[in-house]
């Protein structure tokens, strides 16, 4: 029961942050289509906010569910909905370039949620060390009094 709230509770504010930063970032969009350096700029800057999104949400979830889980993909996919459906269904900014923020958003979601899960199960095992050292420590000066 606790994992379900924790997971809603991750699950709205992953879908808002994402929400507004694709809102945020639609008047750039119309610079992914330029040619050069200026198209690839906005794509990876595109590309790095959700990376970095995907990542932090991804790995703090992890860190704190009491046990291996799988819902870490389905956190991802609720980052990538909301800017994939702006993107194809309502920006009309993109100029033709929608396949390929698509593209774009989606990678940097799956790399953010593979480091993320891998750096959140590292977190996990340091956190459970912690508590275990701190349990052993309380229970030793329990002992001694």
């Amino acid at each position: 029961m606790q994992d379900t709230a924790r997971f809603f509770a991750y699950a709205t504010w992953v879908i808002m942050i994402s929400l507004g930063i694709i809102l945020a970032a639609n008047p750039f969009l119309v610079y992914a289509s330029d040619p050069g350096w200026i198209g690839l700029a906005t794509l990876l800057a595109v590309g790095f906010i959700y990376l970095n999104l995907s990542y932090a949400a991804i790995k703090r979830y992890i860190t704190k569910v009491p046990e291996p889980t799988n819902n870490h993909l389905v956190l991802a996919t609720l980052i990538f909905l909301p800017p994939a459906t702006w993107i194809f269904a309502i920006s009309e900014n993109a100029g033709g370039s929608e396949l390929i923020l698509i593209l774009v958003v989606g990678f940097a979601c799956g790399l953010g949620t593979f480091y993320g899960n891998r750096a959140g199960i590292r977190a996990r095992y340091e956190y459970v060390q912690k508590v275990k050292k701190r349990q052993a420590e309380s229970s030793d000066s329990d002992n001694n009094q």
